[in-house]
């Protein structure tokens, strides 16, 4: 089978059932490692305390 044959498949699916697809295909693309600075990155921004601005501070409209 090929991924064209399955993307019409694809098509085939009622829209109430695509997330339960959606789910099920996710779990058979592997997870790529973060490179290093992606790490270096998320610790950053774990580590930042700088003040931030609340949702109620902000003009919404």
């Amino acid at each position: 089978m090929s991924k064209e044959v399955i993307k019409g498949l694809i098509d085939l699916i009622p829209d109430e059932d695509i997330e339960t697809i959606y789910k099920v295909i996710i779990k058979f693309i592997p997870e790529v490692k973060p490179e290093e600075d992606e790490i270096k990155a998320i610790l950053e921004a774990r580590e930042d305390q700088s003040s931030m601005t609340s949702h109620k501070e902000i003009d919404w409209d």
